[in-house]
């Protein structure tokens, strides 16, 4: 959740945001602002009155991998977005630590004696996590396992306590023998509950860890959404093994312009506000933000909010703090959200707000890597040797390798054997489903054509789908016009038509034309056997496009792209089924 300290607690609301929102509003390749403005302001020296911790965490500085174990289910989560080999980029920039949010109480399952949910945690999920555990220790860097289970718009439940200690009470059992490398955060950004209880049920778990592994480091934080105001109300734990967290993206008017995630009004509309706030011409109000308490803010605080100075004196408050508990202090977040903010404007953002923690000897974790608060030109990422956002990276205080000019694939490849590969990820849309509760898995075991798992469709609702976001890097114009094809085998038991569409990438002035191909019954016949389709890509046929930033239908311009492909989704148009589908071993390849 971002949030500013600054703002009145009746329009909170107004601020509310689930880290997903990117990829389910479909902006994840929306570019930057506005050119950034030519300008000779620098921040000078930054000099400012330090406080520094005399307590520092063993880790120093790092990011969060989200939209990683963020997912709804265990069977939905984009296991190789990250690999091994991500951790061993990330370190080669001087990355020490990274912060992993987990969606733990989305993996678990099971009733107890009495009828009462037991909470128990998937081992799909934990056969998962340990491969990430193993990858972080390999390389030596710090890993915190974040539960990240949280409704931003919902109070955290004055109960929360009741799944919080069975899940911790588990991952202690199964992490306690893991090196000293691996720490547990207790809850992300709880808020709507009082210090006091809150400050109650985190010592239970406290305990509850405990009672399991004595010797792990466990991060724990206030209420506010994890607010740097909220520290000194977590008490006095009789802990000695504890590093308390916060949050931070003041000035929120500036970190988060071109939000469209909370409720209105949102800063969708807003742009071009400095940092420092007299960097250059502060921007009027969009229209939709007239009267608002945004526009209030940006005439009357953010003139003073949007300041170095401010924001020094306020990350002393976090210093001051560790050397009164006599413990660490660790920022798990930080950032600004790229699609409306100046390039250069976010630069001397991270340059200034790296420094004063540096400075004072409170540990980061920025949020995130990849994503509208990342580290590269792109939210939705790219090649690391080509696609990294070099002044943020050193902003930092990172060396980032030498950038090069990305070369495109012209060759066949996998995009999902046992897990989606190549650079591919899964995102899953439901909308309610026919029959059963939609259901859809992506390692779905013991029914596969090859390998260990295979997808599956189980009752999807018209226009349900799931879709593999495809790396950048491939030329697509070359396969299409060098007979191409894509390939999958499929096996269902219903009487089934599913659309295959590629996407283009909704990135203005650009639209996400489609191109698809109609899967019917005669290709997927419902007889519970394996059958090999092959789509040529010139075979495809274009749909039209839906566009997420106006909410409208266009019909087909004669305008898709081959050049400019974001995903290949699996789609449920025609209308609904009941059944099941499985799907496995799609690839790219010429026939």
């Amino acid at each position: 959740m971002k949030r500013t300290r600054h703002i009145h607690p009746l329009i909170v609301a107004a601020l509310i945001f689930t880290h997903c929102a990117d990829q389910s509003n479909n902006i994840a390749n929306i570019p930057p602002g506005d050119a950034a403005v030519e300008d000779d302001y620098t921040l000078g020296s930054l000099d400012f009155p330090v406080v520094a911790s005399e307590y520092p965490a063993p880790f120093s500085k790092g990011v969060n991998f989200s939209e990683w174990f963020q997912s709804s289910s265990p069977q939905t989560i984009p296991f190789t977005k990250y690999t091994e080999e991500t951790f061993e980029q990330v370190k080669s920039l001087g990355v020490d630590v990274v912060r992993l949010p987990l969606n733990l109480h989305s993996f678990t399952s099971g009733e107890a004696a009495d009828g009462a949910p037991a909470y128990t945690l998937d081992p799909l999920f934990l056969r998962l996590l340990d491969q990430a555990v193993d990858w972080a220790e390999k390389n030596e860097m710090y890993l915190i396992l974040d539960n990240h289970s949280f409704d931003p718009v919902a109070n955290t439940a004055e109960d929360i306590g009741d799944i919080l200690i069975p899940v911790w009470t588990q991952m202690a059992e199964r992490y306690k023998d893991r090196s000293e490398y691996v720490m547990y955060e207790i809850l992300n950004e709880p808020h709507g509950i009082s210090d006091s209880l809150w400050g109650e049920i985190q010592g239970k778990v406290i305990a509850a860890i405990r009672s399991k592994d004595p010797a792990r480091t466990i991060i724990v934080g206030g209420t506010g959404y994890n607010s740097i105001d909220a520290l000194s109300a977590i008490p006095e734990y009789s802990d000695d093994n504890l590093i308390y967290t916060f949050h931070f993206y003041d000035p929120y008017l500036f970190s988060h312009q071109g939000e469209t995630w909370g409720s209105p009004p949102n800063l969708r509309n807003l742009k071009n506000v400095p940092f420092p706030a007299d960097a250059h011409d502060m921007p009027a109000a969009p229209a939709d933000l007239k009267g608002t308490w945004i526009e209030y803010n940006l005439k009357n605080q953010y003139p003073r909010e949007g300041q170095p100075s401010v924001l020094a004196a306020t990350l002393n408050k976090a210093s001051e703090f560790s050397n009164a508990r006599k413990a660490p202090v660790f920022c798990g977040e930080f950032g600004v959200y790229m699609i409306n903010s100046l390039p250069k404007d976010r630069v001397r953002w991270y340059t200034a707000v790296a420094r004063f923690l540096d400075e004072r000897r409170v540990a980061r974790t920025s949020w995130d890597y990849t994503g509208g608060f990342g580290l590269f030109k792109n939210p939705s990422g790219g090649d690391f040797y080509a696609d990294l956002n070099v002044e943020v990276v050193k902003a930092m205080g990172w060396t980032p390798p030498e950038q090069r000019v990305a070369e495109k694939t012209q060759a066949g490849f996998t995009i999902y054997d046992d897990y989606p590969r190549n650079g591919t990820s899964i995102v899953c849309w439901e909308t309610g489903g026919a029959g059963d509760s939609p259901f859809f898995s992506a390692y779905a075991e013991s029914a596969g054509a090859d390998g260990e798992y295979c997808l599956l469709w189980k009752n999807p609702a018209q226009y349900h789908s799931f879709m593999f976001t495809l790396p950048a890097s491939i030329d697509w114009a070359y396969l299409k016009d060098n007979g191409y094809a894509v390939r999958f085998k499929v096996k269902t038991s219903a009487d089934a038509s599913f659309d295959i569409r590629f996407v283009d990438v909704e990135n203005a002035p650009r639209l996400p034309w489609r191109m698809r191909f109609t899967v019917d019954h005669e290709m997927a016949p419902a007889d519970n056997e394996w059958h090999t389709v092959t789509i040529p890509l010139d075979a495809m046929t274009e749909h039209g496009a839906w566009v997420n930033a106006t909410q409208e239908w266009l019909n087909p311009r004669g305008e898709f792209s081959w050049e400019h492909i974001d995903m290949l989704a699996f789609v449920a148009e025609a209308g609904a089924f009941t059944g099941e589908v499985w799907i496995d071993s799609i690839e790219v390849t010429k026939p």
